[in-house]
């Protein structure tokens, strides 16, 4: 492990892959319309896959404002079983903690919804032209 990274206990995913450090999951932003993020496994034949989610909003000024990161029952499960419930939540709050601060690129996040969010107005002003043209 570079010595730049924080230490981390790792987690394990019920494939098997250890995780020793956030930054091996992979963070899908693909249901973008409702502003979610799939934390998936590093595993690229995990047959579980999704191992979590982030839901969030963007405010009027263009904040943007975590709703909820968790990680689904049956990564917990597993940790739990391997680790304890104590151990476990210790480990898995801290994953959770360094994906929302440090593994989302939220400008980016943010830049894609300013971009949607422009669209769909135009779409809006497009629709309106073409029932005054009518």
């Amino acid at each position: 492990m570079s010595s730049n990274k924080e230490e981390f206990e790792p987690a394990q995913c019920p494939c098997g892959r250890i995780i020793s450090h956030p930054s091996e999951y992979k963070l899908l932003f693909l249901k973008k319309e409702q502003n979610e993020i799939d934390i998936l496994c590093p595993n690229d034949t995990c047959y579980l896959r999704e191992l979590g989610y982030i839901t969030f909003r963007i405010d009027d000024d263009g904040n943007v404002k975590v709703e909820k990161i968790s990680f689904y029952p049956p990564f917990v499960t597993w940790n739990v079983g391997r680790m304890g419930r104590e151990k476990a939540t210790k480990v898995l709050k801290a994953h959770l903690r360094w994906i929302v601060k440090k593994g989302v690129d939220w400008e980016k996040i943010k830049e894609d919804y300013m971009k949607r969010s422009r669209e769909r107005e135009e779409e809006e002003i497009a629709v309106t032209e073409e029932e005054i043209t009518e």
